[in-house]
């Protein structure tokens, strides 16, 4: 026998019932929690020499134009003289809506071994703010691994690539936080985003959809969402311009809830997909693989700690995706890739045929009917079916069920006659 569910509270208005019929889906826009990257942002550089340090400072020649060179145009020859600058990446990457306005400040000496970012703060803070500067980063002279941020103070170290440099200016100027693994993470370690995205692996590759989404780098309207059923997309390469080109879309987002996964591709298109190095430090290495690339969403907030240790993106598809391949996304999704084109991939996402049972509590038969058979489900009723509302309802509005479900209504009489 199976048990009906009684109606919580009863509903006064018949628009109130009207309006608590679920029958189609609706997209749930998840908001922003970064502080977009737009226009351009004034950066101080900040050089600082160590005169005591362990292993010696070596001050270079001509450091400031070293230090701008790298920001405004730096033409590689291990990149086949691609500009790998910040500013390049930047409009690269953002579509032209980011820039970087330079200016290096006198260099600082300071008699110190480790030097906190914020070190300045006291003498500096001020006056950079009134020169308009919107953050500021130390430039130091010390070995790799010496990236961090502090709000507007950022540090790097010369010997360290221009992503670096990137990845700590983006988190002072946004509050987007890394997504690279912790080693308390829950979720295994070849799960990580890694190269697929900058605030990941700090290569100067793109960022994922979802980070330049965050950035304000593309707009969501340029995402499809995909609810249930079976459809086509074709999905523009993520380091093309965008907005995307008429018929494509920038990514897939997959799910009604929270999680949800994100299907987008990847192209070695430029020399930041590609891997070539800003620096000799073999750290920027271009995206691991070509072709379409699915992963779970698992943050609301990129720019707080971390929900429940889990990393931000999970990684689904290990290796990208080519033509006549694809892989199981969450909850029985199925994604299969069609197609290799010059700008884009073709694929089909299938959904499990299920469902959301509407809630029809304090409707009449007429409209109860409606919703359940609108919403691809079947009706049926016990109890008067005159001057009556529905009074109890299984399986219960909310609910995700196989489409054709029945949908068992107990019809009680109505306060309203």
């Amino acid at each position: 026998m199976i048990e009906l569910k009684k109606r919580s509270k009863p509903l006064d208005k018949k628009s109130d019932i009207i309006s608590s019929f679920s029958v189609l889906p609706k997209s749930r826009e998840w908001p922003t929690k970064a502080i977009p990257w737009l226009r351009s942002k004034r950066i101080a550089f900040v050089p600082v020499y160590r005169p005591r340090a362990i292993p010696p400072d070596q001050i270079p020649n001509d450091w400031e134009n070293l230090i701008l060179n790298r920001v405004l145009y730096n033409p590689r020859p291990e990149a086949n003289g691609a500009d790998r600058s910040l500013r390049a990446w930047l409009r690269t990457v953002s579509s032209g809506r980011a820039d970087i306005d330079p200016f290096v400040v006198p260099m600082q000496t300071i008699d110190k071994q480790d030097v906190p970012p914020y070190e300045f703060e006291s003498t500096l803070g001020q006056p950079l703010r009134n020169q308009g500067a919107d953050a500021a980063i130390l430039i130091m002279l010390g070995g790799k691994g010496a990236g961090t941020n502090s709000g507007f103070w950022s540090r790097a170290v010369m010997a360290e690539s221009n992503g670096v440099w990137l990845m700590e200016l983006i988190h002072g100027l946004t509050g987007f936080k890394d997504l690279y693994s912790f080693t308390n993470d829950v979720d295994p370690a070849d799960r990580d985003i890694g190269y697929f995205d900058q605030m990941s692996a700090a290569s100067q590759t793109h960022p994922t959809v979802f980070t330049k989404k965050e950035l304000g780098w593309i707009d969501g309207s340029a995402i499809k969402h995909h609810f249930r059923g079976t459809a086509d997309y074709t999905i523009q390469f993520a380091s093309l311009p965008q907005p995307p080109s008429e018929g494509r879309v920038a990514a897939v987002h997959v799910g009604d809830d929270f999680p949800y996964v994100i299907v987008e591709a990847r192209k070695k298109t430029d020399q930041f997909e590609t891997g070539m190095p800003s620096t000799n430090d073999g750290q920027e290495k271009g995206i691991q693989s070509e072709g379409v690339i699915a992963y779970r969403v698992q943050t609301l907030d990129p720019t707080g700690p971390r929900a429940d240790r889990k990393k931000p993106l999970y990684l689904i598809t290990r290796i990208a995706c080519q033509p006549g391949h694809g892989a199981e996304l969450d909850n029985g999704v199925r994604l299969r890739v069609n197609s290799l084109g010059p700008d884009s991939f073709t694929v089909r996402i299938t959904s499990p045929d299920v469902v959301t049972v509407p809630s029809v509590l304090g409707a009449d038969s007429r409209n109860a009917r409606r919703a359940i058979m609108n919403a691809g489900l079947g009706p049926r009723f016990t109890g008067p079916m005159t001057n009556s509302e529905v009074g109890m309802q299984t399986p219960e509005g909310g609910d995700v069920v196989p489409r054709h479900t029945i949908v068992r209504m107990t019809m009680i009489k109505s306060e309203e006659f």
